[in-house]
């Protein structure tokens, strides 16, 4: 009798149909049982979504898993404009924006969870990461508009975090909708954040301007949002050291950065220099090659672990002529400020700037070749 009234007071979830007790649920394939669980019913939102609690089940769906993360969405403001605009040029141009997208959410530890239409959503272990790739992304837009005025266009930029379901490589929940509004509500070229974000991330190194509660449809509590300012950090110049035993590299370095805005106060041709002559006021990234003189195994890596520990307020970013996964990883272990790049990168002066100013402001880099294996 209590297995019965249970039953009865339970609805049903069989591949997405909801039964409510004493209701038919609507036709669905026939599944197995372990696609079935039993729920409470909690209430249904204005955009014709369930809440639910989950209760238990006979079987456990594996592909279900609850995680805390960062979700981030994007979308073009004014697409159809700017289709108009373009022409026949405006498919290649939005596969170059999707590419950048992609580039920049591997680049910062992220996950490209699928396309949106005229964006994307990305979920992110870090908040600190996502804020750093939401900067990176609107700079990259404001780099492109001043380049080519005729492609100009705008970004906006939604940030939440909390507790989301993952589900066949998708997530749902309330930090999703939160973010998929917050970016709803934002203008071209503005990152609005929710304050859970804001908690999590810490001090990254950008100004979050508190923009108050906003009323987000579909949710029934506001949310105290703020914006990032993604420009904070290109009101002067950043201040760099490089040590590679390759003269001809580290010159080589040294004149790209310069002509893209960033000051480049030490060079070094090995770690042990590096270190002696290391002065922490007012430098913001080291960038070092991973195996320096005299060994030429690990010192470069040792010396940015080093700095990172010592100097917290001072990134890193370790270059590497070969894919070497082992200290990519004890690198990340480190938390925000650090990256990791392949050589191959350095010979793009706007690519390798980003990933400085990315490091700078606190957030993480990642090669998308290491971060594809």
């Amino acid at each position: 009798m209590r297995r019965k009234r249970r039953r009865e007071m339970l609805g049903c979830r069989i591949e997405g149909s909801l039964a409510m007790p004493g209701s038919s649920p609507d036709p669905a394939p026939k599944t197995s049982a372990t696609s079935l669980v039993l729920v409470q019913y909690a209430h249904r939102s204005d955009i014709g979504e369930h809440t639910v609690v989950l209760l238990g089940a006979r079987r456990h769906d594996r592909s279900v898993i609850a995680r805390t993360v960062t979700i981030l969405f994007t979308d073009v403001v004014g697409s159809t404009e700017l289709a108009e605009r373009l022409g026949p040029q405006a498919d290649e141009f939005r596969s170059r924006h999707f590419a950048a997208l992609r580039d920049s959410i591997d680049e910062h530890r992220g996950t490209w969870v699928k396309s949106t239409g005229d964006g994307v959503m990305a979920a992110f272990a870090g908040a600190a990461d996502a804020l750093a790739c939401a900067a990176r992304i609107q700079r990259d837009v404001a780099e492109l508009s001043r380049r080519h005025p005729r492609h100009r266009f705008g970004v906006r930029v939604g940030v939440s975090a909390g507790d989301a379901t993952e589900r066949d490589s998708d997530y749902f929940g309330t930090s999703v909708i939160q973010a998929s509004r917050l970016c709803d509500g934002a203008n071209g070229g503005q990152v609005l954040v929710a304050e859970v974000v804001r908690l999590l991330s810490g001090s990254i190194g950008m100004g979050l301007n508190d923009v108050g509660e906003l009323r987000l449809r579909g949710l029934a509590e506001s949310v105290r949002t703020y914006e990032l300012n993604w420009r904070s950090d290109e009101t002067r110049s950043l201040r760099v050291a490089l040590a590679d035993d390759s003269v001809l590299l580290r010159k080589g370095i040294a004149e790209l950065l310069e002509a893209e805005g960033i000051e480049v106060v030490a060079q070094a041709d090995d770690a042990e220099a590096l270190l002696e002559q290391l002065d922490p006021s007012g430098l913001d990234v080291v960038v070092i090659d991973v195996r320096m003189p005299p060994t030429y195994t690990t010192e470069g890596l040792d010396a940015a672990v080093q700095i990172r520990t010592d100097h917290p307020k001072i990134g890193v970013l370790v270059l590497s002529q070969t894919m070497e996964r082992r200290a990519a990883t004890r690198l990340l272990e480190m938390g925000n400020r650090v990256g990791y790049l392949l050589k191959d990168r350095v010979t793009d002066p706007r690519e390798l700037s980003a990933a400085i100013r990315t490091i700078a402001s606190g957030g993480c880099v990642i090669d998308p070749e290491i971060a594809a294996r």
